[in-house]
């Protein structure tokens, strides 16, 4: 009876009926389905990656792009200009021939050393010179040569380009004459002499030719642009760390309650941490509060007011368990916040508070609960220290008076909150877990790595089934995924006003009385087949 009352008063705090918790834990408990290519977080998706290295995607991109302009304003430009010439028979026998044959070979005529040679006297330039930028084309189905030349000075390019082309013009003129080529009248129609003319004269270039830094720069920028994603999809494969909730969701094996945001605040001290209380309307505060409501769903469902929270390792769980026992206090509740990490336990120093007297004393025997029970600044939250550090914890933690005091606690207040040792640094957690605790896990999205959660969750495996989930802490921009709830969380002034309504609990209880008591295995096919 006083677990079905308690899970009445969970609905009521969380603004849900009964069948709507046990619908809102099922949705909680399977994972979220989706392709992880196309998955806002998910494993190796790519807006993950992109969100997560986009500062080195920029980077590469810059400064590839910006080496790219540099080179390319530090070459030399140069000019191109060209000059046309029209080839054609002398005799128009045998034209079909000289298309095929003839333009074939004029092209290596033009820039024969013969040719070279009368436009290096006319132009005063070594045949060197004019073979190193002389270019000469053919167009396709057509007579016409294009002889073109290229250099740093426009008017040199000009002059070497209409001199080489007068060059070929006269060396064919002079080879077409009967007298020069030693022909006869009656020999001249086989041998149909070339003659050529130029028909378009090679100007002065205005602008160079090369680099042409538009194309240089833009191949640099979708160069930077690969190598920065190529880096950024390397590092992440090589990286240990969490890909974000869906990540902690995939290596825990368990659903993601909560994402906590990252705290920015510079100047802080340790209490600031406690952010459900010094900045109530902050966006951590509301993710508190998130957690709030989906751990009341649970702990309706499973008829159990104690949760045990703890982490892998160096993960800062004791500001977690601290702020959602406070939101769990200004619902309305009377909760214990238990520090049970005897060695690294800081939970005293969120509230300000003393750490002697502490549970240590108190399960030896050394001081009595209610002078080391400490109330704090939140209305019905008591905190109980861990003390001084202790030489075996251990031992305290898995004696029959812990577990008397733990069931003292739990029948006194309406929840109780554990702050346990890391998992991984302490065989502690897993012997209280054995109590029929809720479990919690708090990973770290810029610490915790996906070893070391999937090792924690293995070393829970004996109680699997009290693993309700996790919370991934300190998480940014990059790790951030919006997943729509089926209710919002009720504010701490809408919870609190709910449950100090005249009757609001009394009804909630009788109603949970009058429901007819079903099995768990009923109430899982329930909310799977929507018979709500």
């Amino acid at each position: 009876m006083i677990s079905n009352k308690r899970e009445g008063m969970a609905h009521a705090d969380a603004g849900l009926h009964p069948g709507d918790a046990q619908a809102g834990y099922e949705n909680a408990r399977h994972p979220i389905v989706g392709h992880p290519r196309f998955t806002l977080g998910a494993p190796g998706s790519w807006s993950r990656v992109l969100l997560a290295y986009w500062s080195w995607i920029l980077l590469m991109t810059v400064v590839v792009t910006a080496g790219a302009g540099v080179l390319a304003e530090m070459q030399t430009p140069i000019y191109k200009s060209q000059a046309t010439v029209a080839v054609y028979a002398a005799s128009s026998a045998g034209n079909a021939a000289l298309q095929s044959f003839v333009m074939g070979t004029e092209r290596g005529v033009a820039s024969s050393g013969a040719v070279l040679s009368v436009a290096s006297q006319s132009l005063l330039i070594p045949v060197g010179g004019l073979q190193h930028g002389l270019s000469i084309t053919v167009p396709a189905d057509t007579d016409l040569l294009v002889i073109s030349f290229s250099d740093p000075d426009p008017q040199v390019a000009q002059s070497v380009a209409e001199g080489v082309a007068q060059a070929y013009v006269a060396y064919r003129s002079s080879k077409a004459s009967p007298v020069a080529t030693g022909t006869t009248p009656a020999t001249a129609s086989t041998t149909a002499p070339v003659q050529a003319t130029v028909i378009t004269g090679a100007g002065l270039p205005t602008s160079p030719v090369s680099p042409n830094r538009l194309l240089i720069v833009g191949a640099a920028l979708v160069l930077g642009l690969a190598l920065g994603i190529g880096l950024a999809l390397l590092r992440d494969a090589t990286d240990d760390g969490l890909r974000g909730p869906l990540d902690l969701q995939l290596q825990a094996g368990t659903p993601v309650l909560a994402q906590i945001p990252r705290f920015h605040r510079k100047a802080q001290s340790v209490t600031d941490r406690l952010v459900i209380v010094r900045n109530p309307s902050s966006s951590l505060a509301e993710a508190y509060r998130n957690l709030r409501t989906r751990a009341l769903q649970v702990a309706g469902w499973r008829h159990v007011n104690l949760l045990l929270v703890t982490s892998p390792g160096r993960e800062d769980k004791a500001t977690v368990a601290a702020n959602l026992a406070a939101a769990l206090a200004l619902s309305g509740r009377r909760v214990v916040l238990v520090c049970a990490d005897l060695r690294w336990g800081r939970t005293h120093a969120l509230f300000g508070l003393p750490t002697r007297p502490g549970l240590a004393k108190v399960v030896t025997g050394d001081a009595v609960l209610a002078d080391a029970l400490r109330w704090t600044e939140v209305p019905r939250l008591q905190v109980l220290p861990g003390g001084p550090p202790s030489d075996d914890p251990s031992s305290l933690l898995q004696s029959t008076a812990f577990r008397k005091l733990l069931a003292q606690l739990r029948s006194e207040a309406d929840f109780v909150v554990i702050d346990a040792p890391p998992v991984l640094a302490s065989a502690d957690t897993a012997a209280l877990a054995e109590l029929g605790a809720m479990i919690l896990l708090v990973a770290d999205a810029r610490a915790s790595t996906r070893a070391e959660v999937r090792e924690a969750t293995h070393e829970l495996a004996h109680v699997r089934d009290q693993l309700i989930g996790c919370v991934l802490d300190n998480v940014g921009r990059a790790h951030q995924l919006r997943q729509p709830t089926t209710r919002p969380a009720l504010s701490d002034v809408e919870a609190a006003r709910t449950w100090s309504q005249p009757g609001s609990r009394a009804a909630w209880d009788q109603e949970i009385l009058n429901q007819p008591v079903t099995s768990e295995r009923e109430q899982e096919a329930t909310a799977i087949h929507g018979e709500v």
